[in-house]
């Protein structure tokens, strides 16, 4: 018998938001381990689905509200500050990371439209699949490149307005 713990992902590194770079990186490991929740759940949606379904019910609160806000954070605070410091090659590349959220963001949606309409079980492992592939490879290109951007155009006191909106994003009556 498989214990629902067992589809839950295992806790993450800490991070801290005065270190906003460190922060997104250890966020992606946190969205690394939902996405593997959510492709074990699928795996099992058809053995063990009260399990499986409360794995990705798991996953979805964590998306819809940490990962929502790691979105935010890049769109809302990191792109618009390295935007006019970049190269016209640099800034192609975050026009593709924009448009890759946008696609992350239409395939959750999908993901949870199929999720909560129940159907075809093959459906839901395709985009869960796709998800997770969509979206492992933007993190592996924004911990590689976009860090590395990040490092060489932002000044301490771009990051420690970061980490203050990142702040006041998660404590809005702060």
């Amino acid at each position: 018998m498989i214990r629902a713990e067992a589809l839950f992902a295992k806790k993450s590194e800490r991070s801290t938001l005065d270190a906003p770079l460190d922060h997104l990186k250890a966020c992606h490991r946190r969205i690394e381990e939902r996405l593997d929740t959510m492709e074990r759940a699928a795996a099992r949606l058809e053995t063990h689905r009260d399990r499986a379904l409360e794995a990705f019910e798991s996953a979805f609160h964590f998306m819809d509200t940490s990962g929502v806000m790691h979105t935010e954070d890049e769109e809302l605070s990191v792109f618009p500050r390295l935007r006019p410091l970049m190269e016209p090659g640099e800034l192609s590349y975050l026009a593709g990371l924009e448009h890759e959220h946008t696609e992350a963001h239409r395939l959750y949606t999908e993901l949870k439209d199929i999720y909560s309409a129940p159907g075809d079980v093959s459906q839901i492992k395709s985009v869960v699949s796709r998800l997770a592939t969509l979206y492992r490879a933007h993190i592996q290109s924004e911990d590689k490149t976009l860090q590395g951007y990040a490092a060489q155009h932002l000044v301490q006191e771009d990051l420690a307005a970061i980490s203050a909106e990142m702040k006041a994003r998660r404590n809005p009556a702060a």
